[in-house]
């Protein structure tokens, strides 16, 4: 009779020991990593044209055209440089559309 009643009240704790354990419960929220994505803007391209001309060749004219990306989009600039014998003058103009 007493190992019946020892054999009960040692069920009775190991069922409530894990029925503790079990109520233990850890929920853990993990979040991946943001995307980030980077666009490059295109290539930008430029041609130089350089001439001579006038008397002697002492004219010298050079044209240099770029065409890129700015920030409100897609820009050209046309750059003019004109050496001769009365000075040098130089004329930029930019088109950004």
């Amino acid at each position: 009779m007493k190992l019946n009643v020892l054999t009960l009240a040692l069920a009775a704790t190991a069922f409530g020991s894990l029925a503790a354990a079990a109520q233990t419960t850890i929920i853990e929220e993990r979040r991946s990593p943001a995307v980030v994505i980077e666009r490059e803007p295109p290539p930008s391209s430029s041609v130089t044209i350089q001439e001579r001309g006038g008397l002697f060749g002492t004219e010298k004219k050079t044209t240099t055209e770029t065409t890129g990306t700015g920030p409100n989009g897609e820009c050209s600039t046309r750059t003019v440089h004109k050496e001769d014998l009365a000075g040098e003058k130089t004329v930029s103009r930019t088109n950004c559309q």
